[in-house]
């Protein structure tokens, strides 16, 4: 699979990463290391080269899962966490201050079982009054002490990235980004291409939303107080799925005559916009991993248009 380079970083990170959310371990489950292992070996098959994760995830949790099954694979296959300012419903968080930033890249060490990570992030933008000076400079004292190849902002405005990236340059910004949702961010993910700043777009597939699955299917994956969440609301809400579902199946016949997935088609839409160096995709079943792989390949130059006329019939686009 095709690699590209992270801002003026040597971390060269494959088109299609994968997200190490979805390997787990859930609220009360048992940490599957043996699963992990499997979809990490399928996904370095099919040419992924790194894995993303968070101290949030799972209240560190996930962290450590993926920590014991990469002692299981060479230590290139890259690694990408993140920093969090405060809790929230997939877990907890170190804080943004000076101390709190260089405390939680060595604990994620720990758990990743690694002595630095080729991505360090800023999961979201603090709600608390830490100045982000602050807080980026010490992921830049990070950076230079080799704990982290490249260091970058998630979840983060045009306006906070550029005043980091004038107090030292931004390598990689994440943000989402599919047919349905994040379509604000085309904008800035462009601009940040255009500023030398690589660009990894999350959840291509709208949580599967944009997907071979039916609408009661993906809704069934929800529960608890995930119902609550923006996601939710703004995707699969009353009326709102309904929408979201129609988007998805006007790319099944687009799908079809590429003889791809559906699913391959979005992930392939995201890669295609300007300024996306790399988009993520998260499983634990291998076949997805390998079939959302395959989607580095397919090109959809004869069909762009087909897919951006497809947008305004979702969610977005909705009023109320």
């Amino acid at each position: 699979m095709e690699t590209r380079t992270l801002g003026q970083t040597d971390v060269a990170v494959s088109r299609v990463g994968l997200g190490g959310y979805e390997l787990g371990p859930d609220e009360g489950e048992q940490a599957d290391v043996e699963r992990a292992k499997n979809v990490i070996e399928v996904a370095i098959d099919a040419g992924i080269n790194w894995i993303d994760t968070s101290e949030n995830y799972h209240a560190t949790a996930n962290e450590s899962l993926i920590g014991a099954a990469l002692d299981h694979f060479p230590a290139d296959f890259l690694v990408a966490t993140k920093v969090a300012p405060e809790s929230a419903f997939s877990g907890g968080a170190s804080g943004f201050r000076h101390d709190q930033v260089h405390s939680a890249i060595r604990a994620s060490l720990r758990r990743l079982r690694r002595d630095h990570v080729d991505i360090f992030f800023l999961h979201w933008p603090a709600r608390s009054a830490v100045p982000l000076e602050e807080t980026w400079g010490a992921m830049s004292e990070v950076a230079d002490a080799g704990l982290a190849r490249a260091i970058g902002l998630s979840n983060y405005d045009l306006g906070d990235i550029e005043r980091c990236h004038a107090q030292r340059p931004v390598d990689v910004v994440q943000d989402g980004l599919s047919l349905i949702d994040h379509l604000d961010q085309r904008d800035q993910m462009a601009r940040c291409g255009e500023m030398g700043i690589g660009v990894v777009a999350y959840e291509p597939l709208a949580s599967g939303i944009l997907s071979d699955k039916t609408l009661d299917e993906v809704r069934a994956l929800w529960t608890g107080p995930w119902l609550e969440s923006g996601f939710y609301r703004r995707l699969l809400g009353p009326g709102k799925g309904e929408l979201s579902a129609a988007v998805s199946a006007g790319m099944r016949p687009i799908a079809a005559r590429l003889g791809v997935t559906v699913a391959q088609l979005a992930i392939a839409w995201v890669l295609h916009q300007s300024g996306v160096t790399a988009a993520l995709a998260g499983s634990r079943d291998g076949r997805h991993v390998n079939a959302n792989a395959r989607s580095a390949d397919v090109d959809i130059a004869s069909v762009a248009d087909e897919l951006d006329a497809l947008i305004p019939l979702g969610p977005s686009f909705a009023s109320g």
